[in-house]
């Protein structure tokens, strides 16, 4: 099989409906017929437009009581002469077109806006056609869509080029395919400044505030700009986030994008009203008018005009979504939702005294909303975890003569309502204690304290080293929902929390660069620093405190928001560099903070490059055996490139997976290097079958116990993924090789075609597989071992998308040793002396391959 990119070409112009320009910000529009920028509503006159319904009526003015002096139909196009507004709330245009003019209502004209990628498109077909120009840094065009294949041509910053196809490559990628200097590639569509924006209603409004833009739709996100007072931003999209706050898109640079909270902005509008029912908005102030959105219960809408109609109806003009209005029932709200849209800076006065009472809280839902003041008409500045605990010093009551207790969070004072937490009355509350029936295990953490209690301010015993040997006395469950246990170990006798114990802590990861501490303060002692995307696991929370573990395994707090629950989407970079040991062996580990692909060559003997658009790479410092030198580089396009020399007598093994990148460093040669043999179909699937009856399955399985024999009397470790007549799928196959961590996987298997075809082969993978590039050094060891051992044809090595190749996250071959379709090969297979000369070949061939 050959691997395919297929693209599609679609139209390269969406319409966008001109009622969403009129009474509203400036608005900015591509036109498709031109050059322009539509930047404000008086701009569309003399611009075209197009009819979007058949039997659409023109009339003499602006309103539906006005004579009907012509009818046209859909697709007519139109150039846009005037506009108004007319009592109802209707946006009305004069056009002209065929020598006729009149008036046509906005709900049945579009203007024809060129269609470029949308920040949520997962399909780049609507640049096809247009120009688009590379970014600041010189960027690589390849010979495929993703990072794996090879650099045809290196493109200068600044470069306009023709977009000629569009890819979305497995990792959800959009690739294009241009023309430069003669030679056609792939670039990534990251590396493009991007000229619009497909399928928005881009918005420019105006800040009011000064306020910051992130990368995401929280404050826990990097901040990248900030927006002055008074200045314009395109705005293209908003988004409610966890927290209940919203945030819109924007673009706050050429080519850049960014979020900021939507209360940056100017509005408008006389009040907010809060939607009672799920309620239509239309493009007028009556039923009978276009359906725009569905707004559900609950929903707080900024209102900025009132309207009865001819039925007496009473209306209200609403921002349904950034830069869109329409009109709602009044009947849809609240008669008393009303409340002012710019409300005083001063935090407005609970409906109770303030108490002043200490409380020990506990969360006791999923989530808590944790609001500026007590009540819910105060903002949502943060949330809360079911079992997360807060000490609150004072409470007030709401208008319900409900309880609303202060506490401090991550970020600042923030009021919890009673409905979402217990109180913990430490006092009435005793622990039951439970016998620990002689359990043991070994210490997971390190830095591990013994405490005399079990409580955290109780006195520590001593510290507990990681791996050590403890059993269980006793265990309980504390007030603050904390399980304890009461261990010994080396001698000792105390208290440990569970986490000390647990394999599965949750993980977090850093939003920016922050200091741990030593305690729950800002004013306590500096114990470490977190990085960008850097994952942390957590121990415990307390008032917006988090205690966790970094990835120098030292333990300290911080502050809770600046924590995520995922790795920051723009960060693609190898964190947390460091030297582990797994089942014996040493290994130089990353950590990925979201799954991306990673590629990597052998520019030399004993030098591996490992690079695929990494913004970093965290360095490991420390000595690691076997590593002669390790350094970082900024490469063209600046992006970061890990090169690693090794010692002349050690070898490597690498591994790509979702959230790590491993790299095993092991001394040459075939000691104990750890390989998989498949020997190829089996049971019902006897594969290819001799004129005399020699059937593929039984030469396949003979010769890999012949090889397991001969790799286990070097001194390897061997694993069959089948030791009988057996039938395994391919994935099957490839899952026993994917989740183990052994060195090179060798599938044995014969060949068929016609009688006069012979020799050997030895396949491999390069243009799916990860481990292309070790896969093709060991298939050409093995090849030129094993035809030297069994004298027949060389065929050589082979490029191909075997499934056992292409899917195998390790180095990889499949060996075809002879042709069962020709008589004289047929009869060498089926003896027992060429099986044992194969896997002797192949056993030279793969210690060929550990010794490089």
């Amino acid at each position: 099989m050959k691997k395919v990119i297929a693209s599609s070409v679609l139209a390269t112009s969406v319409l966008l409906p001109l009622n969403l320009l009129a009474s509203e910000a400036p608005s900015v529009y591509a036109a498709s017929n031109s050059s322009i920028i539509i930047e404000d509503i008086q701009q569309l006159i003399g611009n075209k437009a197009l009819v979007t319904e058949n039997n659409v009526n023109i009339r003499s003015g602006a309103g539906t009581e006005f004579n009907k002096i012509s009818q046209t139909s859909a697709g007519q196009s139109v150039s846009v002469l005037a506009n108004e507004k007319n009592s109802k709330g209707e946006i009305w245009y004069k056009v002209s077109f065929n020598s006729t003019e009149g008036w046509i209502i906005s709900d049945y004209l579009k203007v024809a806006t060129t269609a470029v990628k949308a920040s949520a498109t997962k399909s780049g077909d609507s640049y096809v056609g247009t120009t688009q120009k590379i970014g600041k840094n010189a960027t690589n065009m390849r010979s495929g869509a993703t990072t794996s294949y090879k650099v045809v041509k290196t493109i200068p910053a600044g470069t306009s080029l023709k977009i000629i196809g569009a890819f979305t490559n497995a990792q959800n990628e959009i690739w294009f395919n241009v023309e430069y200097s003669g030679k056609k590639g792939w670039v990534s569509s990251d590396l493009f400044v991007l000229n619009g924006t497909a399928g928005e209603t881009a918005t420019v409004m105006t800040v009011i505030n000064s306020s910051t833009v992130h990368k995401g739709a929280t404050k826990n996100y990097a901040t990248v700009f900030t927006a002055k007072a008074g200045s314009t931003l395109t705005v293209h999209q908003e988004f409610t986030n966890a927290y209940n706050e919203k945030w819109v898109q924007v673009t706050y640079a050429t080519g850049k994008k960014g979020w900021i909270l939507a209360s940056a902005f100017i509005n408008n509008s006389i009040a907010n009203k809060v939607v009672s029912k799920t309620s239509t908005v239309h493009s007028g102030a009556t039923k009978s008018y276009k359906t725009v959105a569905t707004i559900n219960k609950g929903v707080k809408l900024a209102i900025h005009q009132e309207f009865t109609n001819a039925a007496k109806e009473k209306w209200y003009q609403v921002t349904y979504a950034v830069g869109k209005k329409g009109w709602m029932s009044a009947e849809s709200f609240d008669s008393v939702s009303t409340v002012p849209e710019h409300p005083s800076t001063e935090t407005p006065s609970p409906n109770g005294d303030i108490v002043t009472e200490e409380n020990n809280l506990k969360v006791s839902v999923s989530v808590a909303n944790m609001r500026s003041g007590p009540g819910t008409t105060y903002d949502v500045v943060t949330q809360s975890k079911l079992n997360d605990q807060y000490v609150s010093s004072q409470y007030a009551t709401d208008a319900s003569k409900e309880k609303w207790y202060k506490v401090v969070s991550g970020s600042g004072d923030a009021w919890l309502h009673q409905s979402v937490v217990t109180i913990v009355d430490k006092g009435n509350d005793t622990p039951v204690v439970t016998p620990g029936n002689g359990e043991t295990g070994t210490i997971q953490r390190s830095n591990a304290l013994m405490y005399a209690d079990s409580s955290y301010n109780s006195a520590v015993l001593v510290g507990v080293a990681k791996n050590t040997k403890y059993t269980v006395v006793s265990k309980l469950v504390s007030t603050d929902g904390t399980t304890w246990l009461n261990i010994q170990a080396n001698g000792k006798q105390g208290w440990i929390p569970d986490f000390e114990i647990s394999t599965n802590l949750p993980t977090k990861y850093g939003t920016k660069t922050s200091t741990v501490y030593n305690g729950a303060s800002a004013t306590a002692k500096k114990v470490d620093t977190i990085y960008l995307s850097s994952p942390v696991r957590i121990l415990r929370t307390l008032n917006g405190w988090v205690n966790i573990e970094t990835p120098a395994e030292k333990r300290g707090w911080i502050q809770a928001s600046v924590l995520s629950d995922a790795a920051p989407v723009s960060a693609i970079s190898l964190t947390n560099g460091r030297t582990e040991v797994r089942n014996g062996q040493n290994y130089m580990v990353w950590s990925k903070p979201k799954k991306f692909d990673i590629t990597y060559s052998v520019p030399s003997t004993n030098v591996l490059r490992v690079y695929g658009n990494l913004t970093s790479i965290n360095e490991i410092k420390s000595n690691v055996v076997g590593v002669k030198s390790m350094k970082v580089e900024k490469v063209s396009g600046g992006t970061s490139v890990l090169l690693i020399t090794f010692d002349p007598k050690y070898s490597y093994t690498i591994r790509d997976y979702n959230n790590e990148l491993t790299i095993k460093v092991v001394p040459k040669g075939l000691v104990g290097k750890k390989i998989i043999i498949d020997a190829g179909h089996g049971a019902s699937d006897p594969g290819a079958i001799g004129k005399k009856g020699t059937k593929e399955k039984d030469v396949n399985l003979a010769t890999a116990q012949f090889l397991k024999a001969e790799l286990e009397a070097a001194g390897a470790t061997v694993k069959l993924t089948r030791s009988t007549d057996v039938f395994l799928e391919l994935s099957q196959r490839t899952g026993i090789s994917n989740a183990s961590d052994y060195d090179a996987f060798i599938s044995i298997h014969a060949d068929s075609f016609n009688s006069t075809s012979k020799g050997t082969t030895t396949f491999y993978n390069s243009s799916v597989s990860f481990n292309g590039p070790r896969s093709l050094t060991l298939a050409k060891s093995i090849q030129s071992d094993l035809v030297k051992s069994i004298g027949t044809y060389n065929r050589g090595v082979k490029q191909e998308n075997f499934y056992v190749n292409r899917m195998n996250e390790i180095p990889s071959v499949l060996v075809e040793l002879a042709f069962l379709s020709n008589p004289t090969e047929e009869a060498q297979l089926a003896t027992t002396a060429f099986r044992k000369k194969a896997a002797t070949g192949i056993r030279k061939g793969l210690e060929n391959y550990f010794n490089q």
